[in-house]
């Protein structure tokens, strides 16, 4: 009896135990998001979210109202798996807020003390051509699809729309989307 017993507590001593105290931690959650197109491409990662650094200006290098800024700063939107054979042709739209004052641009707007205001910029798109797109409106210029990869090229500058000009941080929220004719 006294071995079956040491016999027993050896057992359960080396065993996994079966009624071990478990702490479960709520960690988080992750989000996972996709998308399913049936488009001649798809975009790339690295151009779904796009953050272009304008870079700085100072307030006396504009002319006045409807004046551009001497700086274009350029960008392209990637695509990728592209097949000719579901479409010939690409065309981007871009959407966002427009000012009032100017409705060929996009909002372009600062933060004084902590509250959003005006800047007296828009921001101004541009094509491969220099062709001024219009914010929330059909394509002007449509791309011929390639196999594969394909970069389309576009650029952005700031525009007065009215003064004075107030300095600060400026952001432009735009989003652009695909079309095939």
């Amino acid at each position: 009896m006294l071995r079956m017993l040491a016999l027993l507590m050896v057992l359960c001593a080396t065993a996994p135990p079966a009624f071990a105290h478990r702490v479960v931690v709520d960690g988080g959650r992750v989000q996972m998001r996709g998308e399913l197109v049936n488009g001649a491409c798809a975009v790339a990662p690295e151009s779904q979210s796009l953050r272009i650094d304008m870079g700085q200006y100072r307030t006396n290098t504009f002319a006045g109202v409807g004046s551009f800024s001497t700086v274009t700063v350029p960008f392209t939107l990637k695509m990728v798996d592209c097949r000719t054979d579901i479409s010939r042709l690409v065309g981007v739209t871009f959407q966002g807020l427009s000012p009032a004052e100017d409705p060929q641009v996009f909002l372009a707007a600062t933060q004084v003390s902590g509250v959003p205001a005006g800047s007296g910029l828009g921001l101004a798109l541009f094509d491969n051509k220099q062709q001024m797109i219009i914010p929330n409106a059909p394509p002007v210029t449509y791309f011929p699809v390639t196999t594969g990869e394909m970069t389309l090229y576009f650029s952005a500058r700031y525009r007065v729309i009215s003064l004075p000009l107030t300095p600060g941080a400026i952001t432009s929220d735009v989003w652009f989307t695909l079309i095939y004719p």
